[in-house]
């Protein structure tokens, strides 16, 4: 098993925050773990570091990544420089784009037993090139949750399923 670095959170009551290695996305990233035990938080972050683009749940979630990504640079493109023009962009190209800059894992059924407890995270990212322009990623490991802007919203938020912003199945 990885070594995490897992800590108590010096700003925030019961949480943990680590660092993972994602070879996905080609970096040490930070992450959090919400209202869990170490064992949930290790078991995340390496379900984390295991992910690739040959994860189902995961490769829906960067399709709807995409979608967000091609509308955004559609309305506001001439605003960024990217260092490249993007008029398509696959899977490989959005990891290259885009980049995860805070990960939160969180238990996402509150009365399963620990052991069973899927893994559920969500991810701030942003465009390599353009840090500043955030979206927001989220997902439990067998169902894809919220695509779109970040609004500082928690994405387990049920009304979040419902609203025009969340690029999931566009």
């Amino acid at each position: 098993m990885s070594d995490y670095s897992l800590r108590e959170s010096e700003k925030y009551f019961n949480r943990l925050e680590g660092v993972l290695n994602s070879k996905l996305f080609g970096g040490n990233y930070r992450f959090e773990a919400k209202n869990c035990e170490e064992s949930y938080a290790e078991r995340s972050a390496k379900f984390f570091e295991d992910l690739t683009l040959e994860n189902e749940v995961f490769a829906e979630l960067v399709d709807s990544g995409i979608s967000y990504v091609m509308d955004l640079l559609d309305e506001r493109g001439d605003e960024f420089d990217l260092g490249e023009d993007v008029d398509e962009l696959d899977r490989e190209g959005f990891i290259r784009l885009c980049e995860p800059v805070t990960i939160v894992f969180e238990p996402s059924e509150v009365l399963a037993e620990a052991f069973d407890l899927p893994i559920a995270f969500s991810i701030k990212m942003h465009l390599r090139a353009v840090p500043d322009e955030l979206f927001e990623m989220a997902m439990i490991e067998y169902k894809a949750i919220y695509v779109g802007e970040y609004r500082g919203v928690s994405p387990w938020n049920d009304k979040l399923l419902k609203k025009k912003w969340n690029y999931i199945g566009k």
